[in-house]
């Protein structure tokens, strides 16, 4: 059963159904309180970027509708990450200079490490947008950083089960993966779960992020006839080799599984190439049948923009909701009030029981799997995937053991300097 909705959240979601559907102004007069949003609006994960900002505004002005944070107007900053590691560190300092009390966003996990590690420096709170790498709140998470979006070590114990099923204890992979710490951790924890089950991994070939040719590859994996193609891709080129992929006709011989999935990416390629295609999400629209947080954030979204959320909108949402109650109920913008109030802190935004783990700031909420519907099984464009499973966050998320990450201390004399 679905735990309801706080008061305060009840109350933002009717401010913002009463909003007219246009962007606010990122500026007011009064007391301000600056937030800087660093987000990728152009290179591979743009689509990500834009849907993050959309999400992001949105909420900052259904909270100014409701009096701001501790009766200061949020105010924002936007910088363009491009989808680069360097340029998103480069940004957050330049949001911190400003004066930024919290720097978020951001879809990569390259760039979310960039992030942390400067917010970690100056003591400002982060919290990290679309960051699927065990990495983000691994071996290099910090106590300013706060990741709600899962990771791959918990899609790879979700969907282990159902690769089994589907395609047989002694069924051969090959892997396409992204060349960076996305794309590495993902492809290692997919292939211990795979190999722990009695699969082989026949084929692991890495490509560079930001590429729109995958055929040499596609054409090394053809050759190998493995019964499984995972393409650990993201963005446009997750587009891009799913694409290629089905021109060369290899789905006529083997089954196609991308384990993480952003809706963005699977409506530019429609049903047609969707169908049937295994994947996991840490969010999907369709929980909007199930969960009141999920079905106010869609019908809000959905009003303003006219089209769908996808999970990175969701981890915006979230984030932006999350630090404004951890300042309401800390009653300070000092970041390591902040950090204290999220430490442990449950709440519920888009499904039932969801929190932040006192020890790693890893979000704790299920990873759902997915299969692609037919064309003829689809009601609309947006209409894309059939949730096959349902696997707990606490269940699927890495013990003490797993991973021995030991945050930092608070720092001292941390103060907001954005609080005008």
């Amino acid at each position: 059963m679905a735990r309801k909705l706080t008061a305060r959240v009840r109350v933002l979601i009717f401010v913002g159904l009463c909003l007219t559907p246009v962007t606010q102004c990122c500026s007011a007069p009064g007391k301000t309180v600056l937030v800087g949003l660093n987000i990728p609006l152009s290179g591979a994960y743009v689509r990500q970027g834009e849907d993050q900002l959309r999400a992001y505004q949105l909420a900052i002005d259904i909270l100014n509708e409701s009096g701001g944070i501790l009766g200061h107007h949020i105010v924002y900053a936007v910088r363009d990450t491009g989808t680069n590691a360097s340029r998103a560190g480069e940004n957050a300092i330049e949001l911190m200079d400003l004066g930024a009390v919290l720097v978020t966003g951001g879809a990569s996990s390259a760039s979310a490490i960039a992030q942390s590690k400067v917010c970690q420096q100056r003591g400002v709170v982060f919290m990290a947008g679309l960051t699927h790498s065990n990495a983000t709140t691994g071996k290099e998470g910090h106590r300013y950083s706060f990741r709600w979006y899962n990771n791959g070590h918990q899609t790879a114990g979700a969907i282990a089960g159902i690769l089994h099923e589907r395609y047989g204890q002694n069924a051969t992979y090959a892997f396409l993966y992204a060349d960076y710490t996305w794309g590495r951790t993902l492809k290692d924890s997919l292939s211990k779960v795979i190999e722990k089950d009695g699969g082989r991994v026949i084929l692991s070939l890495p490509t560079p992020l930001g590429s729109d040719d995958f055929i040499s590859e596609l054409i090394q994996v053809k050759r190998a006839g493995p019964d499984v193609l995972v393409l650990i891709h993201f963005g446009s080129d997750m587009v891009s080799s799913l694409k290629q992929a089905t021109m060369l006709r290899l789905r006529e011989n083997m089954a196609v599984v991308i384990p993480l999935m952003e809706v963005n990416m699977a409506v530019k390629l429609g049903p047609e190439i969707m169908q049937g295609i295994l994947t996991s999400m840490c969010w999907y629209h369709g929980l909007s049948e199930k969960y009141e947080g999920s079905r106010q954030f869609v019908t809000l979204f959905e009003r303003r923009y006219h089209k769908k959320p996808g999970n990175s909108a969701a981890v915006a949402w979230v984030n932006m909701m999350q630090f404004a109650e951890a300042a309401q109920q800390a009653g300070s913008f000092a970041a390591n009030d902040i950090v204290l109030a999220l430490e442990g802190h449950h709440f519920t935004l888009l499904g039932s029981d969801e929190y932040w783990r006192s020890w790693d700031h890893q979000g704790i909420h299920p990873t759902y799997i997915a299969l692609g519907k037919t064309p003829e099984e689809s009601r609309s464009k947006w209409d894309l995937f059939t949730i096959i499973s349902e696997s707990s966050g606490k269940l699927l998320a890495r013990t003490r053991r797993e991973n021995p990450v030991v945050l930092e201390p608070l720092l001292k004399g941390v103060k907001p300097d954005a609080v005008r």
